[in-house]
């Protein structure tokens, strides 16, 4: 009971990340749910799940290569060893 009071009462400092993961593991088991009573909640063929699916994993990589930082000139190299060095201080 004190564990669910104290879930409740820190609900407002929920980091947005944690909602949308949880919101994800619902809607998948509610589909799991569905398709084991033969309903299909999403009327997607085999092929368009695929291509959903690989269009997704190219956002995902896009994405992180564009936040990481990619250092392909001299200056960069030199900078990120500059900032390296520092944060061994």
């Amino acid at each position: 009971m004190r564990l669910l009071r104290e879930i409740f009462e820190n609900l407002g400092n929920v980091k947005l990340g944690t909602w949308a993961r949880l919101l994800a593991l619902l809607l998948s088991f509610v589909n799991a749910a569905l398709n084991a009573m033969g309903k299909n909640p999403l009327p997607i063929s085999e092929e368009e799940a695929y291509q959903a699916l690989s269009l997704l994993v190219a956002a995902i990589c896009a994405a992180v290569s564009f936040w990481k930082n990619n250092s392909f000139t001299a200056a960069a190299q030199a900078a990120d060893k500059v900032l390296e060095e520092r944060k061994a201080r």
